[in-house]
Protein backbone atom coordinates (compact mmCIF):
# COMPACT_ATOMS: atom_id res chain seq x y z
CA UNK A 1 0.00 0.00 0.00
CA UNK A 2 1.00 3.39 -1.04
CA UNK A 3 1.98 5.10 1.81
CA UNK A 4 0.79 8.35 1.34
CA UNK A 5 -3.11 6.44 1.19
CA UNK A 6 -2.05 4.91 4.41
CA UNK A 7 -3.54 7.92 6.60
CA UNK A 8 -6.48 8.63 4.82
CA UNK A 9 -7.41 4.52 4.54
CA UNK A 10 -7.02 4.59 8.37
CA UNK A 11 -9.21 7.81 9.42
CA UNK A 12 -11.99 6.16 7.12
CA UNK A 13 -11.18 2.70 9.11
CA UNK A 14 -11.57 5.01 12.84
CA UNK A 15 -14.43 6.87 10.73
CA UNK A 16 -16.27 3.56 10.13
CA UNK A 17 -15.49 2.25 13.56
CA UNK A 18 -16.69 5.07 15.40
CA UNK A 19 -19.97 5.33 13.46
CA UNK A 20 -20.87 1.29 13.60
CA UNK A 21 -19.66 1.41 17.06
CA UNK A 22 -23.24 1.92 18.86
CA UNK A 23 -24.82 5.25 19.56
CA UNK A 24 -26.47 4.44 22.30
CA UNK A 25 -23.26 3.62 24.32
CA UNK A 26 -22.07 6.66 24.15
CA UNK A 27 -25.17 8.68 25.28
CA UNK A 28 -27.69 5.75 26.38
CA UNK A 29 -31.42 6.25 26.43
CA UNK A 30 -33.56 5.94 28.89
CA UNK A 31 -35.22 2.95 27.92
CA UNK A 32 -31.65 1.51 27.27
CA UNK A 33 -30.99 2.41 30.90
CA UNK A 34 -33.84 0.84 32.22
CA UNK A 35 -33.68 -2.57 30.35
CA UNK A 36 -29.83 -2.71 31.17
CA UNK A 37 -30.58 -2.24 35.09
CA UNK A 38 -33.70 -4.74 34.59
CA UNK A 39 -31.20 -7.46 33.87
CA UNK A 40 -28.95 -6.31 36.61
CA UNK A 41 -31.14 -6.28 39.30
CA UNK A 42 -33.56 -8.67 38.07
CA UNK A 43 -36.64 -7.60 38.29
CA UNK A 44 -38.79 -5.17 36.88
CA UNK A 45 -37.82 -1.25 36.46
CA UNK A 46 -40.75 1.18 37.03
CA UNK A 47 -39.24 4.43 36.42
CA UNK A 48 -34.88 5.62 36.03
CA UNK A 49 -34.44 9.29 36.94
CA UNK A 50 -31.68 11.26 38.23
CA UNK A 51 -29.43 10.80 35.49
CA UNK A 52 -26.29 12.40 35.04
CA UNK A 53 -23.36 11.48 32.82
CA UNK A 54 -19.50 12.42 33.19
CA UNK A 55 -17.34 11.49 30.32
CA UNK A 56 -17.04 7.77 30.93
CA UNK A 57 -19.75 6.65 33.27
CA UNK A 58 -23.68 7.45 33.29
CA UNK A 59 -25.03 7.61 37.02
CA UNK A 60 -29.04 6.99 37.50
CA UNK A 61 -31.13 5.77 40.14
CA UNK A 62 -33.44 3.04 39.15
CA UNK A 63 -36.99 2.52 40.96
CA UNK A 64 -38.20 -1.14 41.32
CA UNK A 65 -41.64 -2.62 43.62
CA UNK A 66 -38.53 -2.74 46.22
CA UNK A 67 -36.83 -0.09 46.43
CA UNK A 68 -34.79 2.29 44.91
CA UNK A 69 -30.64 1.53 43.42
CA UNK A 70 -27.94 3.72 42.64
CA UNK A 71 -26.72 2.34 39.37
CA UNK A 72 -23.67 3.11 36.52
CA UNK A 73 -23.46 2.46 33.46
CA UNK A 74 -19.91 2.62 31.35
CA UNK A 75 -20.67 5.14 28.34
CA UNK A 76 -18.99 7.60 26.62
CA UNK A 77 -16.82 7.15 23.14
CA UNK A 78 -13.95 5.17 24.70
CA UNK A 79 -16.41 2.64 25.58
CA UNK A 80 -18.46 2.52 22.57
CA UNK A 81 -15.63 1.86 20.08
CA UNK A 82 -13.93 -0.67 23.02
CA UNK A 83 -17.17 -2.76 23.13
CA UNK A 84 -17.81 -2.05 19.29
CA UNK A 85 -21.55 -1.24 20.39
CA UNK A 86 -22.14 -4.65 22.25
CA UNK A 87 -24.18 -3.52 25.46
CA UNK A 88 -22.52 -3.33 28.74
CA UNK A 89 -24.36 -4.24 32.15
CA UNK A 90 -24.90 -1.60 34.61
CA UNK A 91 -23.67 -2.14 38.16
CA UNK A 92 -26.64 -1.52 40.39
CA UNK A 93 -26.41 -1.21 44.69
CA UNK A 94 -29.50 -0.92 46.59
CA UNK A 95 -30.11 2.35 48.45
Amino acid sequence: MNSSRTVPVLILFATVALAVSGCQTVKPGESDLKDRAQTTIGKPVIKVSNIRNDFNTTYYTAQTDGGEYKCELPSGPMVALGSMGMGLGAQCTKQ
